[in-house]
């Protein structure tokens, strides 16, 4: 059996130090598992901390943006504008609509759709009816008017394009007063077990719009009007529902809201810890020859830091994979964000991609996923676990010769 390197720093790991478990045992006890009081509490709470009118607890961020679609009219022949610097999820939602994928470039810098980016993609597709805006990395795209020109809202507005964020790395961000998950149409956040904040599984769906967010209520568990928690726990409710239109399985139980709660107690505290580390990595590493650190390039925002993506340039004595295998034999786990969706067999094939459009269409993407490489962060990370992951770089990049 081959012998594997022990991993000493984890690429993520679960930061659990609050309630997580008094909130469960009080689920568990209740003996209400599924969607009722936490999931409730937990819609209150996380939509009064961003701002946001309507906010609906779901199985995950991928159910979000389905939700949304649907919501916003998507169906057969709907055009949809989505950038390439992405998880599949994001594209992959309009194909149970029917609807298509348009695959947008992003800026090498940041992994993010540009304004001109936008402009230039609704130009070419001047049928295009949503935009889906991917918040990449936890960095806010340039939404808002800005002195240096047009926000991609303001673009959308008067196309009358409709715009739905991919927020599953950008709890808390904010462009200026404005928190994420209030300024499109419909806002898509992930509670997945590595982001900023967890459920272990789900996500949470926002929006300003009454009707949407009715909609997207209806959709989430089988349009069926009153769910079970409504007919069961209050004396004298009545088991009788009516199914008003159809829909799917969508809803968040109790056991992940709660977990989710106990979470929601403590991000400031945890983003206060990602920025610290992120501020640390930034200071640390950026006398490296041949790595390239993150840069936040949208005036008067602030980034959520749920991950550290490094870019390798020409200048360094090792290429992407040889980074990553020499990091892992020295026990520190990484991931790449992401090989973007243009250079997957199956989105090559939808969108009738081959090699001549990679630097043609995609040069921007093309130039940052191939030396991208994402290094732990996680707000549980111990200074000793960052420390380590600073030396092993240094150590790797600092080798006269290449390993």
């Amino acid at each position: 059996m081959e012998d594997r390197p022990e991993i000493k720093v984890p690429f993520a790991r679960v930061d659990a130090s609050g309630n997580e478990y008094q909130y469960l045992k009080e689920v568990l006890e209740s003996g209400w598992l599924t969607t009722g009081r936490f999931a409730g509490m937990l819609e209150e709470q996380f939509t009064g901390i961003i701002g946001a009118r309507h906010g609906l607890a779901v199985n995950s961020c991928t159910s979000a943006l389905h939700l949304a679609l649907e919501a916003l009219g998507a169906g057969p022949g709907t055009k949809i504008l989505v950038p390439t610097m992405t998880f599949t999820a994001t594209a992959e939602v309009a194909r149970y609509l029917g609807a298509n994928p348009v695959l947008l470039d992003v800026d090498p810098t940041s992994g993010l759709l540009t304004p001109e980016i936008v402009e230039k993609g609704l130009e070419s597709n001047p049928d295009a009816g949503i935009l889906m805006v991917v918040h990449f990395g936890g960095h806010p795209a340039a939404m808002l008017d800005s002195d240096s020109g047009r926000g991609i809202l303001q673009l959308c507005r008067a196309r009358g394009v409709r715009i739905i964020e991919d927020a599953a790395h950008a709890f808390p961000a904010r462009i200026g007063d404005s928190m994420i998950g209030t300024i499109g149409d419909v806002t898509c956040f992930s509670f997945y077990a590595n982001k900023t904040m967890t459920t272990g599984e789900g996500g949470m769906v926002t929006t300003e719009d009454d009707t949407l967010a009715e909609r997207m209520r209806t959709m989430r568990l089988h349009g069926i009007d009153r769910d079970a928690w409504h007919r069961f726990s209050r004396p004298g409710a009545g088991w009788e529902y009516d199914i008003i239109a159809p829909g799917y399985k969508y809803n968040m139980p109790d056991t992940a809201a709660a977990i989710g709660l106990a979470q929601l107690e403590r991000h400031q505290q945890m983003h206060e810890r990602r920025i610290e580390l992120a501020t640390r990595y930034m200071s640390e590493l950026q006398q490296l020859v041949g790595l390239g650190l993150p840069a936040c390039t949208v005036p008067r925002s602030d980034h959520a830091w749920h991950i550290f993506p490094v870019m390798l340039d020409p200048e360094a004595p090792v290429d992407r994979d040889q980074l990553i295998s020499e990091m892992n034999q020295r026990g520190v786990a990484t991931s790449v964000h992401y090989k973007p969706l243009h250079r997957m067999s199956y989105w090559r094939q939808e969108c009738r991609l081959d090699e001549a459009h990679d630097a043609r269409d995609f040069p921007g993407a093309e130039a940052r996923w191939r030396g991208s490489v994402t290094i732990p962060l996680f707000s549980s990370m111990t200074d000793g676990e960052q420390q380590h992951v600073i030396d092993t770089l240094e150590a790797i990049l600092e080798a006269p010769t290449a390993c």
